[in-house]
């Protein structure tokens, strides 16, 4: 395979890999700071809004991502980049570590150069490698943690498990699910029945459990929210079949995975089952075992698009395994070809619709399709928009008045509008004092973010709300509303999106609804 053959030595695949590394940091860097044509998501608002209040823990999440996002951005400053730009940097750890895991298990720093080569034309690495959410630092403490885990059960270095304890103690302060690794690692025991020194590996696990005091004192003090909402968004409590998305799941996994990759991993899985090495069943049930816990979770409750992505790590590892495999054999060389040749394509091609979908949009509209169709073709519509959107926001709060309050129907847009508003006032969430109330968020846990508080009456307010009307019990809050003109946001011409803004006189306070909370 001249793709393979072409790194002669370990010196040519390492420069090769710096090369990759500083290329793709330098386009996304580039990406992000030369007419960017996508703002901050609603998640990643939240988690610098977070990071203005840094605490042990938050109602959702734990405090890795705000403290990571505050680290940069006391750096760089409170701006779009800057809140991304720990993303890329853990890219590239997640890069270099894949790259070391995989030339560890295979004994082949060219087939390491493939993995990584195969992870960044797989669309949900390219999402990792943009956005700073919970994923990334979860991604890269779990790439490092089964490297360190490989050093320990291959070459015996005890003291590996303490590392695969500290980096999983770190991820799951990004996300909890990073103590999920340890059941894949139990799977492989008892599947694999190696002998592993599980002392070692459970005074590992101990240190991973030490680093959740954190977030187990901060649910102490405050009714342990983060296990209702975790209970709630798994289908641990309230969860039915009827719930799942299991199909949703398996068909979006398709498409972020790169359906040639997919293919890939699948034939992979099977060359490692049948296959006897015991590090490439390690890999396997490492991967298997967590994409299997999240179907499961999906035939119950719904189960979001990135949640398996720490599956795909060792996944896309075995997968450069399996294809570095078959090119050392002409006969079953060509009939992978093709596969591999795919996902080439269908990688670069993700890599440069999804930084701007919209590009499709016009040819589109030039052969006919309607234009209800082009408007759905831009999945980073959500993405846009938003500074405009603060920036008018801002010039009707500052034309209501000085203490005009800026309240917003969901978290997303509360921590959105924090953001692009200029000055970074404090902003505030309606939708838990609804009649029909949303679920609860980390603004219902800050005082100073109520809407009972007597300072707040008499105020004027912008509000930003969503499709229809004004939610109860919110007209009847103020003196009198207004409607102002819908905002549109364009993408190739096509509206995309739209922001509904009121403006309210008077405001009277609102109290929460009585009842059960939602989580």
């Amino acid at each position: 395979m001249a793709m393979i053959d072409a790194c002669v030595s370990t010196a040519r695949c390492r420069f090769l890999l710096v090369a990759l590394v500083v290329a793709v940091s330098i386009v996304n860097v580039l990406y992000l700071s030369i007419n960017c044509p996508i703002d901050l998501s609603g998640d990643e608002a939240q988690y610098w809004d977070w990071s203005r209040r840094l605490d042990l823990s938050y109602y959702s999440k734990g405090p890795a991502v705000a403290y990571i996002i505050a680290a940069s951005t006391s750096l760089f400053g409170d701006t779009m980049l800057a809140v991304r730009l720990p993303a890329i940097v853990m890219f590239a750890g997640i890069t270099i570590g894949v790259y070391a895991l995989a030339s560890r298990v295979f004994d082949s720093e060219r087939t390491a150069l493939l993995a990584a080569g195969l992870m960044q034309l797989s669309p949900i690495f390219l999402f990792y490698s943009l956005a700073m959410t919970i994923d990334t630092p979860l991604v890269l403490c779990w790439t490092w943690a089964t490297y360190f885990a490989v050093r320990a059960i291959i070459d015996g270095r005890r003291w590996a498990w303490i590392v695969v304890g500290v980096l999983l103690g770190l991820g799951f302060l990004a996300k909890y699910a990073a103590l999920l690794w340890w059941v894949g690692m139990l799977a492989w025991g008892l599947i694999d029945r190696r002998r592993v020194r599980w002392g070692d590996a459970l005074a590992g696990f101990a240190v991973s459990l030490a680093f959740t005091a954190p977030v187990l004192i901060w649910n102490a003090r405050h009714d342990w929210v983060s296990f209702r909402h975790v209970a709630k968004q798994t289908g641990a409590t309230g969860g039915s079949i009827f719930r799942g998305n299991f199909l949703e799941l398996v068909g979006s996994q398709i498409g972020v995975v790169n359906p040639a990759i997919a293919i890939l991993m699948i034939a992979a899985a099977g060359w490692a089952w049948k296959g006897g090495d015991s590090r490439r069943r390690m890999l396997l049930a490492i991967g298997a075992t967590f994409f299997a816990l999240t179907v499961i979770v999906s035939l119950f409750a719904k189960v979001q698009t990135n949640w398996p992505g720490p599956a795909y790590v060792t996944l896309i590892v075995l997968a450069a395994g399996f294809v570095a495999d078959r090119a050392a054999n002409a006969v079953s060389w060509r009939r992978w070809k093709g596969v591999v040749i795919a996902a080439v394509a269908i990688g670069i091609g993700a890599h440069v619709i999804g930084r701007e979908p919209a590009m499709l949009i016009r040819p589109l509209r030039a052969i006919g399709l309607p234009e209800d169709k082009l408007a759905a073709i831009d999945g980073l519509s959500r993405l846009r928009g938003w500074e405009e959107l603060g920036r008018r926001v801002g010039e009707e709060a500052r034309a209501l008045g000085d203490e005009t309050i800026i309240l917003c129907d969901s978290y997303m847009q509360t921590a959105l509008m924090a953001f692009y508003v200029r000055g970074r006032p404090r902003t505030y969430y309606a939708g838990s004092y609804f009649t029909r109330p949303s679920r609860m968020t980390q603004y219902d846990l800050w005082d100073d973010c109520r809407l009972d508080r007597p300072e707040l009456v008499g105020r004027n307010v912008v509000y930003v709300g969503k499709g229809g009307p004004m939610p109860d019990p919110l007209p009847a809050a103020f003196d009198r509303v207004e409607k102002l003109a819908e905002i549109p946001v364009y993408a190739g011409g096509v509206v995309v999106e739209t922001f509904k803004v009121w403006r309210g006189w008077n405001f009277k306070g609102l109290a929460r609804p009585t009842g059960p909370r939602s989580y």
